[in-house]
């Protein structure tokens, strides 16, 4: 059966894992049984192996806080061994051994998508001793750039199973990892943010949905859009960054 609809569940906040979100999201479910449901979670998720008694597949963030831990690395390669995972997510910072380890001890258990750290200052990123020469400033954001870039190309390209997130800069219309890793590849990509589980609990480096939600306070607008099945600016390729992706590649 075709799936019109892939669901990314928890992009604006972090699925915990508790009984109640998954009544939530049964719920949501049985409602639309055509759409294929998933969940967006991090490693240091408390309850994160209770997905091993649901029938839903998560991505799971490695490295949430950017440093590999060990503790918590092995936390996601349980949850992968028992075939829970759509994939696993690690976040990429240039010329870190140690982020080149993990992502192999990830890819050995399920699919790996890289994600390209992007810093909002330059205070964080030497918080985390990144070379500032390998980022430039675009669209308000530093991105990695220039030869670190041709190397995580290279580094990607050379293992089988490992993904770049979002590639092209074209945004999810472009790049569709989310679907196709779900095994509904061509479907549209959307999202849904539980309001059981409600604002995310941790506060990751330069976290740009934390970045949209502190915006939206100061407008007095609601921080997160609960409850709703919808396609976020990404995913329907409304942000700037995207448009001037777009723009180059016409």
């Amino acid at each position: 059966m075709k799936v019109p609809c892939v669901v990314r569940v928890g992009t604006s906040n972090n699925f915990n894992c508790t009984d109640r979100e998954f009544a939530q999201l049964d719920g949501f479910a049985a409602e639309h049984p055509d759409h294929r449901f998933f969940v967006n979670s991090n490693a240091k998720t408390p309850k994160l192996l209770a997905l091993a008694n649901h029938p839903y597949k998560a991505v799971v963030t490695v490295n949430p806080d950017l440093v590999p831990d060990p503790r918590l690395t092995e936390r996601s390669l349980a949850l992968g061994r028992l075939g829970s995972v759509s994939f696993l997510r690690v976040k990429w910072l240039p010329h870190h051994a140690d982020i080149e380890q993990l992502l192999d001890k990830a890819l050995a258990v399920a699919p790996v998508v890289v994600t390209m750290q992007r810093f909002n200052s330059h205070a964080t990123m030497e918080r985390f001793e990144v070379d500032k020469a390998c980022y430039a400033l675009e669209c308000a954001r530093f991105r990695l750039h220039g030869a670190a870039l041709k190397y995580l190309h290279a580094f990607v390209s050379s293992r089988r199973g490992v993904f770049i997130c979002d590639r092209k800069g074209l945004g999810c219309l472009g790049c569709g990892l989310c679907a196709t890793l779900n095994g509904a590849k061509g479907a549209e990509i959307k999202s849904l943010n539980l309001s059981a589980s409600g604002v995310c609990p941790y506060n990751c480096a330069d976290c740009y949905a934390k970045a949209m939600q502190k915006f939206r306070a100061a407008f007095g607008q609601t921080l997160i859009a609960y409850d709703r099945i919808m396609k976020n600016k990404k995913q329907s390729g409304q942000t700037k960054h995207i448009q001037n992706a777009r723009r180059e590649a016409a």
